[in-house]
């Protein structure tokens, strides 16, 4: 069965009928089945796959909605490997698949969790947080971690002695028959170029990302765009944006009734005697925040919950409050079971990966994840202005 062909089942291309749905299976489809030399080799095309993943955050802020379409591919990709559910190679793609989708979505502004962060921050913490500064902030913990995960996934599951029948050449093949842009693929192209332009550009504009967000979906409801219909938006799923708020509303209610005096007492008087320096801050707020996550398991409300503590210990001690939020929400990430997200209750739901074997690649990616955060508030943050 062609590739295309088994991404279409999986969910993919074959079932995009409007301009977005299509143009994001063309691109996530062109990356993630190929490199610049079209190698067919498994663990070539595991990197790839991890590289889309990342580069999708851009233009799908929601973890859970990047595992459904990439794991479209990855089952096309697992069948024409002939890897069924349980080989390393199948197992390998759906686990790191899912597990990046969720990191990703720290190191930038995008996915439920962050943007209740971003949100708590500037309404708690007064600090005006930049996407673009995020971004920048995060960026050398994107590279590694995309070349940490690939090598660990390499590790733990290294593929079986599989080949992609035809090699090269199918791979070939099978991009040219997804053929050029439509017209209207070309529009919602462009229309989410714009987006990620001016996310990039706001410390030029300071337009807030939710403005640009909604003005590109405003702007794809013209009549003369015509990228999306009524009917789309009657299928999105409002749910999400209610809870988003109202975790939001609660941090600044506890702000305004004087609530979070009484909450930071406790919950960071045992802490606070550690944090002597920027290297033990940074290490008992990641820990601690890695630790209230098993208990306040949805990260959402671990972080609309959390965040106005943090933001109030941050003004009483007189500690960068953008600083401290940022770690806490980075630690929100590492996860050692399914029920602490939504995107990996996604992932899981596929079957191509156990429970324990997001335990082994959980514990581990969380301790490299920490490594690489300390690295960063240390050495690099401060060049950015972040002390």
């Amino acid at each position: 069965m062609p590739l295309d062909d088994q991404i279409g089942q999986g969910g993919g291309c074959k079932l995009a009928n409007y301009g977005i749905d299509a143009t994001l299976c063309r691109l996530t489809s062109a990356i993630a089945t190929s490199r610049t030399w079209h190698d067919t080799r498994p663990w070539c095309i595991l990197l790839s796959l991890i590289v889309t993943d990342f580069l999708l955050t851009f233009i799908v802020p929601a973890g859970a909605a990047r595992v459904v379409i990439m794991a479209s591919i990855a089952i096309g990709l697992a069948e024409a490997f002939n890897s069924p559910p349980g080989s390393n190679v199948a197992r390998g793609m759906f686990l790191v698949l899912t597990y990046t989708a969720n990191i990703f979505d720290k190191m930038i502004i995008a996915g439920a969790a962050s943007i209740t962060a971003h949100g708590l921050i500037e309404k708690v913490g007064g600090v005006a947080v930049l996407w673009s500064y995020w971004f920048i902030a995060f960026l050398p913990c994107s590279v590694v971690t995309v070349l940490a995960a690939w090598w660990l996934t390499l590790k733990l599951y290294p593929p079986e002695n599989v080949a992609l029948a035809g090699g090269r050449d199918y791979l070939r093949a099978e991009l040219r028959n997804l053929g050029t842009l439509s017209p209207l693929e070309k529009r919602a192209a462009v229309l989410m170029t714009a987006a990620i332009l001016l996310w990039l550009t706001d410390f030029l504009h300071h337009i807030s990302p939710a403005v640009i967000g909604m003005g590109a979906g405003l702007f794809a409801l013209l009549p003369r765009v015509g990228v999306l219909e009524i009917e789309d938006l009657r299928r999105l799923n409002y749910l999400p944006v209610f809870f988003v708020a109202a975790a939001v509303s609660m941090g600044a209610v506890l702000e305004e009734t004087n609530g979070l005096h009484v909450l930071t007492g406790s919950v960071f008087a045992f802490v606070q005697p550690f944090m002597t320096n920027i290297i033990m801050t940074t290490i008992v707020m990641y820990w601690t925040a890695v630790v209230s996550h098993f208990f306040l398991a949805s990260e959402i409300s671990m972080l609309g919950a959390t965040i106005p503590l943090v933001m109030e210990f941050a003004k009483t001690n007189g500690l960068n409050p953008l600083l401290l939020d940022m770690i806490w929400t980075f630690a929100a990430g590492g996860k050692l079971f399914v029920y602490q997200s939504g995107v990996l209750i996604v992932g899981y739901s596929y079957g191509y990966f156990a429970a324990r074997d997001l335990l082994y690649m959980g514990a581990l990616l969380t301790v490299i994840e920490f490594v690489i955060l300390l690295l960063l508030v240390v050495f690099y943050w401060p060049l950015i202005g972040l002390h």
